[in-house]
């Protein structure tokens, strides 16, 4: 069989086939996603360096020092304490090869616990964690909350001060560390610090805050349609509602830094999302428990609402079936009514079979 010939399109009709091709929707989303992933690979990039940037005080110009790195290490506002971890690195006279200390020093501090202790010489693999009081600030406050330390220390030998650096860091991913003051004298460093919670904190928990409330109204007005509609126990809608109403807790639970109850992450939205959703479960069972039970049984959901707004009855309707045709008529010609006249229509003729 001879195929038809291919119709030509016109320049313009060929342009409007390619723009209306699906695969061009399909490009138009991956491009979308694609900025959507260097957008977050770009805010990821930009926290790791501004936590990783090193403030630097002291006798940092001096050849002969002693360098205390200070890495805040972990946060704990429950009990009020940040973590900080000190390595030494000497330099000039007061250092051996592979980066070890030429002599023992002593270092004083402010933490508590550890306000004197040893740094032994030829020990480049020397690590000590201070643990520092949180000032200021609650952490009912969640995530919002903010607090302020200080760390100070100083370095001595044989009863002589030592010229003292500090590289403070912050390598904590979930708070976020801003030096606010520094100062140098006497040979004694000291930094003062703000703590608050991370870029990367505030942007899950304002999306748990807005998951909370999607959730907890889209059950709010499943709730209000079926029994708008008249519905019994809807068991589909019961069983989401209910796991919905369990959810949250899982979902309030993953919240990043473990806040504790009654922060203000449970007053803006856990709280209320829970209350809404317990009430709409609680509507729907009694609802439909008083609508079965004046009906006498399930009800049927396609019966139970019509498009004019009128309540069911509840029962099946019978089924009327295929519509009754009337009965066929006898066609009757012009002979048959003169053979009736002359009385022989239903007779038959002599000779005939």
């Amino acid at each position: 069989m001879p195929f038809p010939p291919a119709r030509r399109l016109r320049p313009t009709q060929a342009a409007a086939a390619v723009r209306d091709l699906p695969w061009r929707h399909a490009l138009g989303l991956l491009g979308l996603l694609a900025v959507v992933f260097a957008a977050g690979i770009g805010l990821y990039l930009n926290e790791r360096d501004v936590r990783q940037r090193p403030v630097e005080l002291g006798a940092d110009t001096a050849r002969d020092r002693v360098t205390i790195n200070a890495a805040v290490h972990r946060a704990d506002p429950g009990n009020r304490r940040v973590t900080v971890q000190l390595t030494a690195d000497p330099h000039g006279r007061y250092a051996v090869d592979k980066g070890a200390l030429a002599r023992p020093i002593k270092l004083h501090t402010n933490a508590t616990g550890a306000e004197e202790f040893t740094v032994p010489s030829e020990s480049p693999g020397w690590v000590k964690e201070l643990e520092l009081v949180l000032e200021d600030g609650t952490i009912s406050d969640y995530p919002f909350d903010r607090y302020d330390f200080t760390l100070a220390l100083a370095a001595t030998a044989k009863g002589k001060a030592l010229p003292v650096e500090l590289r403070f860091v912050d390598q904590n991913t979930n708070f976020e560390v801003t030096p606010k003051a520094t100062d140098y004298g006497d040979e004694v460093v000291a930094v003062r610090s703000e703590l608050k919670r991370s870029r990367s904190t505030f942007i899950m928990t304002w999306f748990m805050i807005a998951t909370m409330w999607v959730i907890a109204l889209a059950v709010s007005l499943a709730c209000w349609l079926v029994v708008n509609q008249g519905r019994g126990l809807v068991w589909g809608a019961l069983g989401w509602m209910a796991a919905s109403l369990f959810a949250l807790v899982g979902l309030r639970n993953a919240a990043p830094g473990s806040p504790p109850n009654g922060c203000l992450l449970d007053y803006a939205a856990f709280y209320w999302a829970e209350a809404l959703i317990a009430i709409s479960v609680i509507t729907l069972v009694f609802h439909g428990i008083r609508a079965e039970h004046h009906r006498g049984g399930p009800i049927d959901p396609l019966l139970a609402w019509t498009p004019a707004g009128q309540q069911g009855t509840g029962q099946q309707d019978a089924d009327p079936g295929p519509p009754a045709h009337p009965p066929r008529r006898r066609t009757v010609g012009p002979g048959s009514a003169a053979r009736r006249r002359r009385g022989g229509g239903s007779k038959r003729r002599p000779g005939t079979r």
